[in-house]
């Protein structure tokens, strides 16, 4: 299994590195006292986010980011820090200093991801993160920049994302 963030294999628990550690110890939490705990404690430790087993190593927040335009870093540093902003291409084209046409060259060509899209995973990532903290769907929905619940819906299931953000908050609560 590659590109895992940790393996669990009983008896044996192991994990890539000191990150990779706590995301294990985190989902051992979770296993033992529940969602709830494990988010708390991985809010008390400052840990962004709580990655499981089968769980990509890279977070959303680090993807697409693998060059070294620093126009294009600008961007993402601006639109990881506020997704819920009123985002669009030319405003982002204005932080790089650049066309919008341009803008949407530079992210295909050094990213891999159109600017919206690339601007969508985030938001999904920040309302991902909104669920597990216990917010609603549709505060999780506000916090992430997404327009209303029904557009938060639309990109979990655009996204394959198993099940629905109810059930992602619905989880944390049981």
């Amino acid at each position: 299994m590659s590109n895992r963030v940790f393996v669990i294999d009983p008896p044996l628990y192991s994990s890539a590195g000191v990150t990779t550690g706590i995301d294990l110890v985190l989902h051992r939490i979770a296993e033992t006292c529940g969602e709830a705990l494990a988010a708390q404690v991985a809010q008390t430790m400052v840990v962004a986010q709580r990655r499981g087993p089968h769980d990509p190593e890279l977070s959303p927040f680090l993807a697409y980011r693998n060059h070294l335009h620093a126009a294009l870093h600008r961007v993402q540093d601006a639109v990881s820090e506020q997704p819920q902003a009123e985002w669009s291409v030319p405003r982002m084209a204005d932080v790089a200093h650049t066309s919008a046409r341009h803008l949407t060259r530079l992210f295909v060509e050094h990213a891999g991801v159109a600017p919206l899209a690339y601007l969508r995973r985030l938001r999904l990532a920040a309302a991902q993160l909104a669920l597990s903290s216990g917010a609603s769907v549709t505060r999780a929905a506000e916090l992430s920049g997404f327009g209303s619940d029904t557009q938060l819906r639309r990109a979990w299931h655009q996204f394959g994302l198993p099940g629905s953000p109810s059930e992602a908050n619905t989880a944390l609560k049981t």
